[in-house]
This record gives structure tokens, sequence and C-alpha cells, in this order.
């Protein structure tokens, strides 16, 4: 059996190495001119390391990042608002979660693939059937394709039509500094102010990686000066982690996803990643769920002998599950970015409260403790 996937990201190449263990060749057709290695950090929570454990990756990744089993998250003024222990979802997961900058990833996934699987400069422009056709009209026969190709999506715009993505109403800066001692061992830190959310993690060997979100129409360009100047005042080590960061080493994108769709394939054509499924950041979970993803697609082709079978109940088992982290991470997001101070004081007030642990916990808990099917 061969796959054609289209997008050469995260999900993509997870896709390959997980079809690879199951016997099924893979060739992953990727528009730019290499791997894209930019970008900053993400989080890869218990869930996505016990997924790359399936992939017989986790070690790497786990060495690669940086392990955190502590968030604090506190008011620009330095007032916790919560602390939370995750040590023990980890340990119940029995893998931690961890911190990872892009490119670490995709070269631990990109190694663990055949020379030749992956063709750069190879864009798709539509497929008929289950062949991949590219913009030079050559023809990629497959028997089965998968879009993996991100939230502009050429699979998906040919299976359910043209649509522009949602806008959050936020924009995001990240950025990779040198790390200085800026957080205690194993720990994470989010600061929530009015229409803004600073967050800064552990990510790999001496470094460390940092978000800055503000609250603007779409398309308002910022700068390291920006930043600086949204966080002057607020504590350290905030200021210092920004001024740390090489204006080189910053990236900003508007704040994006897609409404969930009720099924995303048809013959033997699905979707994966966020070409199913581009979701916000709040939950951190966008590249945890391709690598899911990658795993559930590999489980069903090797138990289910039908291809098309094998697709739509991949769909069945992943389409509740990534719904409601699009769901639950765009209201995150709505909630933290609110912007009038009333608001601001309710939201801080409930989240100090026994009640706001509990639904914290539990949301913790049925998002980290989920277990991909054995490879």
């Amino acid at each position: 059996m061969r796959a054609a996937i289209i997008g050469g990201g995260i999900g993509g190449l997870a896709a390959a190495v997980a079809l690879r263990r199951v016997g099924i060749e893979a060739v992953v057709a990727e528009r730019a001119a290499g791997i894209r290695e930019v970008g900053a950090g993400l989080s890869l929570w218990s869930n996505a390391v016990n997924a790359l454990r399936e992939l017989g990756l986790a070690d790497q990744a786990i060495a690669a990042g940086s392990v955190f089993e502590r968030s604090t998250s506190q008011t620009p003024r330095g007032r916790v608002i919560t602390t939370t222990d995750l040590g023990e979802i980890s340990r119940m997961a029995g893998v931690p979660s961890v911190c990872i900058h892009r490119a670490d990833l995709l070269r631990i996934l990109s190694d663990a693939l055949r020379e030749g699987t992956v063709r750069t400069s190879a864009r798709c422009s539509g497929f008929e059937g289950s062949a991949a056709i590219l913009d030079n009209g050559e023809r990629i026969e497959a028997d089965l394709l998968i879009g993996a190709d991100g939230i502009g999506s050429v699979v998906r715009e040919r299976l359910h039509g043209a649509s522009e993505p949602r806008y959050a109403g936020y924009t995001c800066l990240r950025g990779i500094a040198e790390d200085r001692s800026f957080l205690p061992n194993h720990s994470t830190l989010l600061t929530v102010g009015a229409g803004t959310q600073f967050g800064l993690f552990p990510c790999g060997p001496g470094r460390v990686y940092w978000f800055l979100t503000r609250n603007a129409p779409s398309g308002t360009g910022h700068s390291k000066g920006d930043a600086l100047r949204i966080c002057r005042a607020w504590p350290s080590p905030i200021p210092e982690v920004i001024e740390a960061t090489p204006e080189g080493a910053i990236i900003q994108n508007d704040i994006i996803d897609r409404r969930p769709l009720g099924h995303w394939g048809r013959g033997r054509v699905t979707l994966l990643g966020d070409a199913a499924h581009a979701t916000t950041p709040n939950l951190g979970q966008g590249a945890c769920m391709a690598l899911e993803d990658a795993v559930v697609l590999a489980h069903c082709l090797r138990t289910i002998q039908h291809v098309e079978a094998a697709l739509r109940e991949y769909e069945r088992l992943r389409i509740p599950r990534t719904t409601m982290v699009v769901t639950k991470s765009w209201q995150s997001g709505r909630m933290f970015q609110l912007d009038q101070p009333a608001l601001e004081a309710v939201r801080n007030w409930f989240f100090r409260t026994s009640l706001a642990g509990l639904l914290g916990m539990r949301m913790f808990r049925d998002l980290l403790l989920y277990r991909v099917p054995a490879l």
C-alpha cells in the first residue's frame, strides 16, 4: 500500500513515520524548497509524548526539549492567580510534558524517515481519486491521499470549498532567548493582563520560549520595541526576557483557526493536523493533535483492511476530540484576552476558586491522559 501525504510539517512527517511503522510506504509532497525550520517553541503535553513513544521518538523529543511540571499564572503586577502542579498527571500518563523548538521536532521526525520520502518544491494543486496532482502536472499515484497541508490546505478546499480562517481578535509575538535562569526548574509562567497574555517556557538546553498576545485588528504589526513598551512595568523576568531576545528571533502571527468540520474526507482521501482542525494556541494542543492523528490513522489502516473504511473510522475516532480542543481553545482565548477591568477582576477571582481548580484539573486530565492506540 502507498500513501501520498500533502504537507511536510509536523503532521505530515509524523504521518509518514507512523505509516512506515505499520508497513505502508509514504511519499510526502512539500511545497517549500526545504523542510522549514522556522518558528519558535511549542508544547508537547503528555498525550503528545505518548504519541511520539508509539513512533519510537519520545526519548529524542524529551532530550531536545525541557520538561515542565508546574505552571504559575499571575497578574501584570505580579499577584499570583493560580499555581498548577502537573507532575501527578505526568506520572499518571507515564511520560512528562515538554516544550521543544519546532525546528528540533521537525528534525527528529525527518531523521526517522528514509531518504527520498520527502519531496520538496512539490506544490499540490488538487487531486483525482487518491492521486495527488502537482502544479507542474505531475501525478503522484497512491492508494490513499492525506491532506496535511496546514490551515490553508488545498486538499481541504477541494473537499469542502474555499473559506476564510476565523480571526480570533488578537495577534501574537513569539521569541526564543538564551536562558539566564529566568524560571525555576521545570516551571512555566503565564501573565494575564488587559487583552494580553505573556507566556514563558523553558525550551531545550540553554533556551527559553516566550509569547505575547495583544488584542488588535488583523494585520497590525508589532516589534520587539512594542513588546517592551507593553511589558515595561511587568514583573521580572518578563522585560529582561524580551530584552535578551534578538530582533531576528521574534516572529509575529495573527491568531486564527477554522470552525470544526462535521466530516473530513471522502473516498480514499482524508485530512490531518491543521488541515482538519486548525486551533488557536491557548491549550497548547495544535502539534499534539497532529501527532495523535498520525498514530490513530496508522492504527486504523493496520487493523481495517478496506482503505475507505479505515479512513472513515479514523475520522470517527478523531473528530469529537479535535472538535472539543478547537472549541475549548477558542473559548479560553476569549477569556484570557478580556480587556474590560470589571470582567478581568471577575475572571481572576474565579480562577482562584476551588471550583476553577477542579475544572482545570479535569480538563488537563481529559487532554493529557488520552492514550493513542499501540502500533
